[in-house]
């Protein structure tokens, strides 16, 4: 190391161990601090300069729609004088050039030689070569496409012809791309990206000319070819044409069903309109010779008063000469024969009249100039019929029955036609709803169509049946309850009644026991024997007293009470 080296170092480090921490403390964040100012300085800087994604200046149209694009994009950017564009690196100005490209948002001849030259920095031996500026050329271009969302990889290939003197006799320059999709993406139904890659390359290549750019996919399938379009556009304009007459149609006949069925139920009536219509735009001019109206027509009377006239004298002229003598013809100057024939010259003597009448008028006439711009689509010719079914009456017999068919399982029923009055009343309602206009083919037509109902009628007897059935159900049903709670009732009745009579035998016992125990011991008392008695009959001797008492005084509670000993019974 060298000796000025070591000793500023021991110099600094001799400082270094004299300064106190709150000086390095100073000293430290000095020192920080401009590090930071040196690196914010170096980002500003750098971020203040940028890729200007096109070399030329751009109008202030284009400037603000594709700034507008470019945030829509997600894109960063820097502008600068409203008419560049700076972008960060060059993936974002590859990535913005693709989907501006694949939008069709491109200005014109924005991206040319100079943009993919100076991107690729080849000097100028290189740019002398011709092949090496190809090379670049399609480097450049591959790598842009390839930025797109929809390209995985790219192949550009084109021809730089040499110069000719004459222009007939230059060759055209030829471009082929071949394309390699991303993983699920079909470039065939992207139209709208491949004719922008073609623009981007039309207007990347001097001398390039759509006729002779040629891309495809890694199929070999054609992608820039137009030859079907304007197929696709007709069929496309003949569905939609389709679609608005049968919108039209379906909407007539929604009206006049409408109408319709306020009169006669929906399942009678079938509907259909037709509907011819010229989807050709029409323009014409027409001149019309308007008439000068002399006097206004009077409103209050029912018949036009007005006086009307074609045309007006704006100015005239009349003119009348009379000439009655005698002829006279030059005969030239004096001194000099005369050049008239000898045999005129006795007519000179002759008296002659002339009489001239001349009336010129001049008329004005009142025009108007109209400018008549058809609408695309006008409605030619209305059709529409309309057909109604008659009404169905079933038959019954004297007794008020349905009579029945052959099969015995169907009613028979009377069919009842349309009458022709309720056929006008329909055929006029019909005419004011689509606006018949008989000069141009409009035609109503309102039928009477009976309508096969052997389906419908073959439901309702069937629901007819299955609903007498269960009535004839139903009152077999009602018949059984009724004989079952009659012969419930019956079964009380006899029930309550044999119970009664066995109560009644039963309580003449007791009486005719109780009646026997009385006369023994009225008896005994007679003859003065004493009877000794048990407990128990003393017991149950009380009890009947009171009981007899008890039945006397409340019969009510008593029957009562018996009657609730035989129910526990």
């Amino acid at each position: 190391m060298p000796d000025f080296l070591k000793k500023l170092l021991e110099s600094l480090k001799n400082a270094w161990e004299k300064t106190s921490l709150m000086q390095k403390l100073i000293g430290a964040g000095v020192l920080l601090a401009a590090i930071i100012a040196i690196v914010l300085i170096f980002v500003f800087s750098s971020s203040s300069a940028g890729i200007k994604l096109f070399t030329k200046p751009m109008a202030e149209q284009d400037f603000d729609r594709i700034t507008t694009r470019l945030t829509e994009f997600n894109i960063p950017f820097t502008t600068k004088n409203k008419t560049d564009i700076l972008v960060s690196s060059e993936k974002d100005k590859n990535r913005a050039i693709m989907l501006l490209a694949e939008e069709g948002s491109m200005p014109e001849g924005k991206y040319s030689f100079l943009d993919i030259i100076e991107s690729k920095k080849i000097t100028q031996s290189k740019f002398m070569e011709k092949v090496q500026i190809r090379a670049a050329l399609e480097g450049k271009l591959e790598k842009l496409l390839e930025s797109s969302d929809l390209i995985q990889a790219a192949d550009i290939s084109f021809t730089m012809p040499e110069d000719k003197v004459f222009v007939n006799e230059r060759e055209p320059v030829k471009v082929a791309v071949m394309l390699t999709p991303n993983w699920g993406v079909e470039l065939t139904e992207n139209k709208k990206a491949i004719k922008g890659i073609e623009g981007l390359i039309i207007n990347s290549i001097d001398g390039a000319v759509k006729e002779h750019v040629v891309v495809t996919d890694n199929f070999n399938r054609i992608l820039n070819d137009d030859t079907g379009e304007d197929e696709e556009l007709a069929i496309m304009k003949t569905k939609e044409n389709l679609k608005i007459r049968e919108n039209l149609e379906r909407t007539y006949e929604h009206k006049i069903r409408n109408g319709i069925i306020q009169m006669i139920p929906d399942d009678r009536i079938s509907v259909t309109v037709n509907i011819d219509m010229n989807f050709d735009q029409e323009k014409s001019d027409r001149l019309e010779i308007l008439p000068v109206v002399l006097k206004a027509d009077d409103p209050a009377t029912p018949y036009d008063d007005g006086e009307r006239t074609y045309s007006i004298p704006i100015s005239s002229k009349k003119t009348n000469e009379t000439f009655e003598g005698p002829n006279w013809i030059p005969e030239g100057p004096p001194g000099f024969d005369d050049n008239v024939p000898p045999a005129y010259k006795g007519a000179l003597e002759q008296i002659t009249k002339y009489l001239k009448n001349e009336e010129i008028i001049n008329q004005q006439t009142g025009e108007a100039k109209t400018e008549i711009v058809k609408d695309p689509w006008e409605i030619v010719r209305k059709t529409a019929s309309v057909a109604i079914d008659g009404t169905y009456k079933i038959v019954y017999d004297e007794k008020g029955n349905p009579i029945l068919n052959e099969d015995k399982r169907t009613r028979k029923r009377e069919y009842i036609p349309v009458t022709p009055e309720l056929i006008n009343k329909v055929k006029g309602f019909v005419e004011q709803s689509i606006g018949m206009n008989i000069a141009n083919g409009d035609s109503v037509k309102v039928y009477e169509m009976q309508k096969d109902r052997l389906a419908q009628f073959e439901v309702e007897d069937d629901q007819w049946r299955n609903k007498k059935n269960r009535t004839i159900i139903l009152l077999i049903v009602l018949g059984a309850l009724l004989l079952l709670i009659v012969v419930i009732v019956i079964y009380r009745v006899v029930a309550k009644e044999m119970e009664r009579r066995r109560r009644l035998r039963e309580e003449e016992l007791a009486r005719q026991h109780q009646l026997a125990r009385e006369m023994a011991l009225k008896s005994a008392e007679e003859e003065g024997v004493e009877v000794e008695m048990s407990i128990e009959d003393k017991a149950r001797l009380e009890m009947q007293e009171n009981a007899i008492n008890l039945a006397r005084e409340h019969p009510e509670d008593v029957a009562q009470l018996i009657r609730t000993w035989l129910s526990e019974e």
